[in-house]
């Protein structure tokens, strides 16, 4: 077996995920990316939430996250509300549109997951996602 260099493990990892986003794309008729998704879901998940809170989850920076906020706030996905208290303070929130996308996204998420994984066992997927879980964690934020 020739060594595996680094370049060739990041290239592959970066042709699997492109080809999931694109596969995600073409099989899903919402007009979102999975940023966004990924933005619904830990409202739901967490509640009423600050961007910088949630840019710290998601590890992404608050502009792109404001930039994301714009065309979920423009679909009724989200809603934006002032602190009472503190006006400087913002908080985001799902709204029952934004439930009703990130279910439909969660089954056509399913359905990729379906066509992609079906080549590995479940104890293969299980031990992928403990090598992604292992290689996140050691590269800290």
């Amino acid at each position: 077996m020739t060594e595996q260099t680094i370049f060739e493990l990041i290239h592959t990892i970066e042709k699997v995920t492109y080809k999931l986003l694109v596969r995600w794309r073409e099989t899903s008729d919402i007009d979102l990316g999975i940023t966004h998704i990924l933005v619904l879901h830990e409202l739901q998940a967490h509640g009423e939430s600050r961007p910088s809170d949630l840019a710290k989850r998601l590890h992404v920076t608050p502009a792109s996250l404001t930039h994301l906020s714009t065309k979920l706030l423009k679909g009724n996905l989200m809603t934006r509300t002032k602190d009472e208290f503190d006006r400087r303070t913002t908080y985001w929130a799902i709204t029952d549109l934004g439930k009703e996308l990130l279910r439909k996204a969660q089954v056509d998420g399913q359905e990729l997951h379906k066509q992609f994984f079906t080549h590995l066992t479940g104890e293969e997927q299980q031990s992928l996602l403990k090598i992604y879980q292992k290689l996140d964690h050691a590269l800290g934020k």
